[in-house]
C-alpha cells in the first residue's frame, strides 16, 4: 500500500503493519466522521454513505490480504471494513484542525472506492473504561462479580 502525506506532498510505501496501527490508533476513543463512496472514472457516483461514531477498537491484519476494521464503541453490530486498499492518503496539513485519512481502491474497469475518515474530537472516558473491562480475563471478571455481589447485601440494610 502506498501512503501519501498531504503536508510536504510526499509519498512512501507502507513500512509495516505496526506503522499503520500507530497511524490509525489516533482515532481510538475519538468521534469520527466517515464517508464511503464508489464512482467510475467519469466521476459518476454509484453510492455514498456517511455517518459519525466513536471508534472503540481498530484491527489491522494481513493474512491473504490487508484488512482494516474500525469498530463502533457504542454498537457492536456497526463497523467499517476496508479490504486491500491500494493507497492511503493522510490529511495532516492543518495541525489542530482534525486528522483525516482516506483509503482508495480501484479496479481494471476504472471503478474507484474511497473511505474517508476524519477525527471529530475525543470522546469521554467511558470508551476507555469499556475497552479496559473487555480485556480482563474470565477469572478476574468472576472475582469482580463476587466482590460486588458480596458487598451488596450489607449495604442494603437500612437502619431501624
Amino acid at each position: 500500500m502506498k501512503i501519501i502525506y498531504t503536508r510536504g506532498n510526499r509519498t512512501e510505501t507502507l513500512a509495516s503493519l505496526a506503522t499503520l496501527r500507530k497511524i490509525l490508533n489516533r482515532f481510538v476513543a475519538h468521534r469520527v466522521f466517515y464517508e464511503i463512496s464508489s464512482r467510475n472514472k467519469r466521476g459518476h457516483e454509484f453510492f455514498s454513505t456517511k455517518n459519525v461514531f466513536v471508534v472503540g477498537l481498530i484491527e489491522v491484519t494481513n493474512f491473504e490480504h490487508l484488512k482494516i476494521l474500525f469498530f463502533d464503541a457504542n454498537s457492536q453490530s456497526h463497523s467499517i471494513e476496508i479490504l486491500n486498499p491500494q493507497t492511503m492518503r493522510i490529511y495532516d496539513e492543518m495541525p489542530g484542525r482534525g486528522f483525516a485519512v482516506s483509503f482508495i481502491s480501484g479496479d481494471a474497469d476504472g471503478v474507484e472506492t474511497r473511505c474517508y475518515i476524519r477525527d471529530e474530537g475525543e470522546e469521554s472516558g467511558a470508551v476507555h473504561e469499556r475497552t479496559a473491562l473487555e480485556k480482563i480475563t474470565l477469572p478476574q471478571l468472576f472475582e469482580y462479580l463476587e466482590e460486588i455481589t458480596a458487598a451488596e447485601p450489607a449495604s442494603k440494610k437500612l437502619p431501624r
